[in-house]
């Protein structure tokens, strides 16, 4: 009884940790395109390291700042976002200004 308590237990951590990871802090680097400071999110344009020449459209990306938007940012920085992902709405918890 106890071994199958011990093997019931280890699998069931081993299907939750599959699961963890989406709950994890997500990273992106990018450009920011918009800064709206009245409803305190941002849109970054992913720097996805496109090819050279390439009419692909870049992907962008919403976020909203959850300390409110720093004054030194602004509109055309490169950045490096820390965020989560909880009903389709990413929260950045840390926005990183890249020097070039």
């Amino acid at each position: 009884m106890r071994l199958r308590q011990i093997m019931l237990a280890g699998s069931t951590a081993i299907a939750l940790g599959g699961a963890i990871p989406a709950w994890a802090d997500q990273t992106l680097s990018g450009l920011v395109t918009v800064v709206d400071r009245t409803t305190g999110e941002i849109i970054v344009k992913r720097d996805d390291g496109g090819t050279v020449g390439s009419n692909a459209a870049v992907p962008t990306e919403k976020f909203k700042l959850r300390d409110g938007i720093p004054e030194s940012l602004h509109a055309g920085e490169k950045v490096t976002i820390t965020y989560t992902e909880s009903g389709g709405v990413k929260t950045a918890i840390k926005v990183e200004e890249t020097k070039n």
